[in-house]
């Protein structure tokens, strides 16, 4: 897989989990978009393939959030995808939980990247007041 190979070529030569995160964080935010087109035709019971995302550099909230869940996994690196809501995004959401330094944080990727490309100030630790979550996988 690509974005496996991605993964392990961008935390080569990385020791902690943190600098991995990082690392696969920020390859994230700054070469994916957002695909709109997809987010208004996309299907009840869409399950994200990981090889057009990363293919692609696009993707709804869900295939951003299975990449970097992914690609983190393949790390070693724990991690959650999260359904539900939240108060960055006015439609149904996902988003990611993933264990950093002995606790889980909340990140978002998809809405970090319009940030990162908006050249916005970034929090990459969301508060747990913006999300409301309903399922994880």
């Amino acid at each position: 897989m690509m974005a496996i190979k991605k993964a392990e070529e961008l935390t080569k030569n990385l020791q902690t989990d943190k600098d991995k995160f990082d690392a696969i964080y920020n390859y994230v935010i700054k070469n994916y978009s957002y695909d709109y087109n997809k987010a208004a035709t996309v299907k009840p019971g869409y399950m994200p393939d990981i090889e057009k995302i990363y293919e692609s550099k696009s993707g709804i909230c869900y295939d951003y959030s299975v990449l970097f869940a992914s690609m983190l996994r393949s790390q070693g690196i724990p991690a959650k995808v999260v359904k539900g809501s939240s108060t960055l995004v006015n439609e149904y959401h996902a988003w990611n939980e993933v264990f950093i330094n002995g606790n889980w944080i909340i990140v978002d990727t998809t809405v970090d990247a319009a940030y990162s490309a908006s050249k916005a100030p970034i929090a990459t630790i969301k508060s747990s007041n913006q999300y409301t979550k309903t399922s994880e996988i």
